[in-house]
């Protein structure tokens, strides 16, 4: 009875992970510099031997790796330290042009640089949680460096992009808009209401679905003629900018970001420069719950966004911005162009779109990487001794040789 006891109680030690004291345990120390040259000793030490890393930044990977693998040899191994907590992902923009978003995470103050294969690509200092680079073109692997803490992401393929739709009354508000799309690069389709009855299309004329429409631009309450289309689209993935007016269109009302408010009419000189509503917009009231607001002025909510479905939808209360691009400072038709791309990129469709990252745990988020690998960090106090793992194959034999025991004890009492 006692040796059955006592088997089921090495069962438990070994199955509870309980160790044996055992003092004068020999511990191995290296830093962060000096773990690489360090691996090849560490290899051939035996398993009681206890190797402790004392990191400011995590080691590269393939020395994560054989740390990992000495662990799962019976090693010892721990790590004691604060390397900084990084992330970096990579997204490609909808952009005719290419360009990559860059999300980066670090802890606030932290100055990143960021890298490509052919050179820098920029430097930002993280204010709260992360920082975003934009960059036109990125050449393989995209790395940051973060106070010596090294990170990285692949860059992404570029964005396959679908057409972009314009629906409004003939106007030069239209009129524009199509053009600074155009010569950003993006495939234009246009459809606008010149007469009762009669429309006048640009481009080819396709169904309005994800397979070949990205996003819809509606620059007044025309886009009505769209009718249950419009919300299956965007519900589906597509994209929708309400323009002016346009949310106040029967079939918008699901889709809109909220209640129109009256235009607003700042005053201005002849002698002024146009800028971006200078003119006046719609403001949104009564914001919607999921509703996020991109642009506040003196006159209320000018620019807001919302997820409906899988697509995305933004209110742009500006009905006249084309005076901008016409009448304002200089510069201010590249800036009108550009803005009318970036928005129609911030709701644009993209098929298999997402962020790039080379392993979440590993090179993208090497502190992650580690934890996972090492499990986290176990500083040794000074004056202490860690305790040595008892080997597993000690006490399976004592189990065994208790349940012989056992076994022996009863068939003797058999023969008696």
């Amino acid at each position: 009875m006692l040796c059955r006891l006592a088997a089921f109680a090495l069962l438990g030690w070994l199955l509870g992970g309980s160790l044996i004291p055992s003092a004068g345990v020999r511990i191995e120390r290296a830093s962060t510099d000096a773990i690489a040259s360090r691996l090849p000793a560490w290899t051939r030490v035996p398993a009681g031997v206890l190797l402790q890393l004392d990191l400011a930044t995590t080691p590269d990977l393939w020395v994560a790796d054989w740390l990992a693998a000495l662990a799962h040899s019976g090693h010892a191994v721990t790590w004691s330290g604060s390397p900084p907590a990084v992330a970096m992902s990579s997204e490609a923009i909808a952009d005719p042009r290419g360009s990559v978003r860059i999300d980066v995470a670090a802890p606030p103050g932290t100055a990143v640089v960021i890298h490509d294969s052919a050179s820098v690509v920029d430097s930002v200092r993280v204010s709260q949680l992360g920082a975003t680079v934009v960059t036109p073109l990125a050449m393989g692997t995209l790395a940051g460096n973060a106070g010596g803490q090294r990170f990285s992401a692949p860059s992404p393929d570029s964005a396959r992009l679908r057409a972009i739709v314009v629906i409004g009354n003939a106007s030069w508000e239209g009129k524009f808009v199509v053009a600074a799309l155009e010569e950003r690069g993006w495939p234009v389709i246009a459809r606008f209401h010149v007469a009762p009855n009669v429309d006048v299309a640009q481009g080819a004329d396709v169904p309005l679905d994800t397979g070949r429409v990205a996003a819809v631009v509606a620059i007044d309450t025309t886009v009505q003629s769209l009718g249950a289309a419009l919300e299956r689209f965007v519900r589906s993935g597509g994209g929708l900018v309400l323009a002016g007016a346009a949310s106040l269109a029967p079939a918008t009302a699901r889709l809109a970001l909220g209640s129109l408010g009256a235009r607003t009419r700042p005053s201005v000189l002849p002698t002024d420069t146009i800028g971006l509503g200078a003119t006046g917009f719609y403001p949104v009231g009564a914001l919607a719950a999921d509703g996020v607001v991109l642009d506040r002025r003196a006159g209320g909510i000018a620019v807001a966004a919302r997820r409906v479905g899988a697509g995305r939808v933004m209110h742009v209360g500006y009905d006249d911005s084309w005076r901008w691009r016409m009448t304002g400072g200089a510069g201010s038709e590249i800036a009108y162009r550009d803005w009318w791309s970036r928005v129609v990129a911030a709701v644009a469709y993209l098929p298999g779109a997402g962020p790039t990252v080379a392993n979440a745990s590993t090179a993208s988020a090497p502190l992650a990487g580690l934890i996972d690998r090492l499990g986290p960090a176990r500083p040794i106090a000074a004056g202490k001794t860690p305790r040595r793992p008892v080997d597993r194959r000690l006490l399976l034999a004592l189990m065994m040789i208790f349940l012989l025991s056992e076994w022996g004890s009863r068939r003797m009492r058999g023969l008696r």
